[in-house]
């Protein structure tokens, strides 16, 4: 090992027992209560970084030169690109999450802590729900409505509070970009993880319900192979299934080119069965089609400014909301930001926009002017 390497594991190290240390000693003078997490959790990562600044490339050589890991409570990628646990004593751990390409779904949290950027940008947004119909504790119809976003840099530090008092989404900038996470451990709150579609849907995406599961990963499979007598499969399920399930069955039409031209007759199938949540259902998956493709061409914008712009627009909706959002965090006067943003999208053939009306698309559509037609 070199000495380069055995600095690194020495500051990851220490940073690590150090701030676990601080954290957990500040959290048993407040009784150990979920309710005072967040903060001190905040606290002790800002000071932690502070007297030991770590870095995404410091965790990744920590653990590519031999760290001894603790338990690692998931081994998958649902949630970091990869998620690498750096501290679990069963109450509260310490994660540092590397994004190569994602933008969490809005989403809220079943555990207390806080997170802070450790390399990258993220576009955080913070979301309220209002919800007007409920189907079950697990399949809501409502308003999704961002109340705020922001640029975060390098030491940005954030609160995470448990249920709906963070309803919220990050779209990452960098690649990669590293946040760390201090949570509590396992899943502390007794309402649902909720995950929101802007504008209309809030659902409970946990995989308990084996049926919906299977079914939707079935006929996911069914789309990808191009499987003929599509329509009359799905015709035939949202005559049976419950409407959650009829949700992401049209959520999973709508993200393939070719199955897209059945959503049509899936909200039609899908109001004859529920009347009034074909609006809804197709707001949703819309939102969504235009929140994916931003993150997409992440990979083909280079420009840093017009990544901001590509973030804006992977996490907000509102024409009002995206100008504000750029005219506070990037210094370029908007009109001539977009304009340029505009002609490099269809320089790099990202995509095939209308070159009168380029607001048109439905891409673009959240740039055009405060108050266009």
């Amino acid at each position: 090992m070199t000495g380069i390497e055995t600095l690194t594991r020495a500051r990851v190290d220490s940073f690590v027992s150090s701030t676990a240390a601080e954290l957990r000693r500040r959290w048993r003078r407040a009784d150990s209560t979920r309710a005072s997490f967040p903060s001190l959790a905040a606290g002790a990562i800002a000071d932690g970084l502070a007297r030991e600044p770590v870095t995404g490339d410091d965790v990744l050589h920590w653990v590519l030169d031999g760290a001894e890991l603790p338990f690692q409570p998931r081994l998958d990628e649902t949630f970091g690109q990869p998620p690498v646990t750096l501290y679990h004593d069963g109450e509260f751990q310490l994660d540092a999450l590397y994004w190569v390409q994602s933008s969490t779904d809005v989403h809220a949290h079943g555990f207390s802590g806080a997170f802070a950027v450790l390399d990258g940008q993220s576009v955080h947004t913070r979301f309220e729900f209002a919800e007007t119909h409920r189907f079950d504790d697990h399949f809501m119809i409502g308003r999704v409505v961002a109340t705020g976003a922001e640029l975060l840099d390098v030491g940005a530090v954030h609160e995470i509070h448990e249920g709906p008092a963070l309803i919220h989404s990050v779209v990452h900038l960098g690649c990669p970009s590293v946040t760390l996470v201090a949570r509590t451990c396992g899943h502390s709150s007794p309402i649902p993880e909720y995950a929101y579609f802007p504008p209309t849907i809030a659902l409970d995406p946990s995989k308990d319900d084996l049926l919906r599961t299977r079914t939707v990963q079935l006929v996911r499979m069914l789309i990808r192979s191009g499987a003929t007598g599509l329509a009359r499969t799905v015709e035939t399920l949202i005559a049976r299934c419950d409407v959650h399930t009829a949700f992401l069955v049209v959520r999973e039409l709508s993200r393939n080119a070719a199955a897209s031209t059945l959503v049509h007759a899936a909200l039609g199938w899908s109001e004859a069965r529920w009347p009034g949540v074909a609006g809804p259902f197709g707001d949703a998956v819309s939102a969504e089609l235009r929140h994916v493709g931003a993150v997409t061409m992440l990979h083909r914008i280079t420009e840093p400014d017009h990544r901001v712009v590509l973030g804006a627009l992977a996490a907000l909706d509102e024409p009002s909301q995206v100008r504000g959002f750029l005219r506070k965090h990037v210094a370029a006067e908007t009109d001539s930001l977009i304009a340029g943003f505009v002609r490099a999208v269809r320089d790099t053939g990202a995509l095939d926009i209308p070159a009168e009306r380029p607001f048109d698309h439905m891409m673009l559509r959240p740039l055009a002017c405060e108050g266009a037609g």
